[in-house]
């Protein structure tokens, strides 16, 4: 039985891929280039915001000065519109209430800009998690090792009664790098294939078997 659980953000238990696909787009109509669909844009996910941003620009197009405008229409785009079509995954709430219920310690630690994924978890998940962590200043990126010590650390938990679920590669190697244990769920950003390459401890396609595995 697990006694603690960090959780991915975006593709794990929040189906945030319209609103950022709209943002993408938005940028994209700025500048001139080729717009996305999801398909395209769910691959992309999961390195945080100035990486996708990145890789919207075509070949060539990269310049510091365009990068940095780019990120900043993204940015207001997102804030103004991260909420208009995202929305929990099936039984994710559920699954959630029900591990608070019974005493489960859970944190999120994402590669989302620390306001939005702050702005996120307060909004869908009211008093569901004690600690929820995006990209600031001095914290590294998944899948450091330091950023999820320092996950740990805020939430006050052991990491050997600690279990991370995520949907991702990133999400993976996270759990690889911090000697932690994986739950790799199927219904978000990456395909089942894609994760079982990454050998988690466990592979899931509903909430409620997350429930199953931690509480024993």
């Amino acid at each position: 039985m697990f006694k603690s659980v960090i959780f991915d953000l975006d593709g794990t238990i929040l189906n945030t891929l319209e609103d950022l696909t709209d943002a993408a787009n938005y940028v994209c109509k700025q500048n001139g280039w080729p717009e996305h669909d999801q398909t395209s844009i769910r691959s992309l996910v999961g390195h945080g915001i100035p990486n996708l941003v990145r890789s919207l620009a075509p070949s060539g197009g990269h310049s510091p000065l365009l990068m940095v405008t780019a990120l900043q229409q993204f940015t207001q785009y997102y804030k103004a519109h991260n909420m208009d079509c995202t929305c929990p995954y099936p039984q994710v709430l559920e699954m959630l209430q029900q591990l608070k219920a019974a005493g489960i310690t859970m944190g999120v630690y994402s590669n989302k800009q620390h306001c939005f994924c702050q702005k996120l978890v307060e909004h869908y998940f009211p008093d569901i998690f004690v600690y929820a962590q995006g990209k600031e200043e001095g914290v590294s990126l998944k899948p450091s090792v330091e950023g999820t010590e320092r996950v740990l650390a805020a939430m006050g938990v052991d990491k050997a009664t600690t279990l991370y679920v995520g949907d991702s590669d990133t999400d993976m190697e996270t759990a690889q790098n911090a000697g932690l244990p994986a739950c790799a769920v199927t219904w978000g950003f990456r395909d089942a294939h894609q994760l079982q390459a990454y050998n988690p401890a466990y592979l899931v396609s509903t909430a409620q078997k997350i429930v199953d595995i931690v509480l024993g």
